[in-house]
């Protein structure tokens, strides 16, 4: 199992679109043409993404560890205090945990669009 710690969690909701992302909210580059400067600004993140638009089992799931990048069915989802854990791929092939900090708004909007974007969700308070 692969342990992560962020500073931030996102939910992004757009239409049939959904997107939960979990980073470190890191200062933007000032010269956003500077690669280097722009390399350096993005840091450690992890992003799950679910489009009902054109609905499939799979997820795209991007980080930048790129070992865990891809399009894969998420097995199950376990939503503790602050620690959200996914297990996607054949046979729970990737299992991530993640810590991450969040106010009680927007821990209750990561679960309400956990259940919607996956199938088995466990919510643990």
């Amino acid at each position: 199992m692969k342990k992560i710690k962020f500073k931030k969690s996102y939910v992004s909701i757009s239409c049939d679109y959904y997107q939960i992302l979990f980073d470190d909210d890191l200062d933007e580059p000032n010269d956003p043409t500077n690669v280097d400067e722009v390399m350096d600004s993005l840091g450690q993140y992890f992003l799950v993404q679910f489009d009902f638009e054109f609905p499939s089992q799979r997820c795209y799931i991007e980080s930048d560890d790129e070992n865990l990048i891809g399009h894969y069915i998420v097995n199950i989802v376990i939503i503790k205090d602050r620690t959200f854990t996914i297990k996607y791929g054949p046979n729970n092939k990737f299992c991530v945990s993640i810590e991450y900090t969040a106010t009680d708004k927007e821990q209750i909007e990561l679960i309400k669009a956990s259940r919607i974007m996956f199938v088995d969700v466990k919510v643990y308070d």
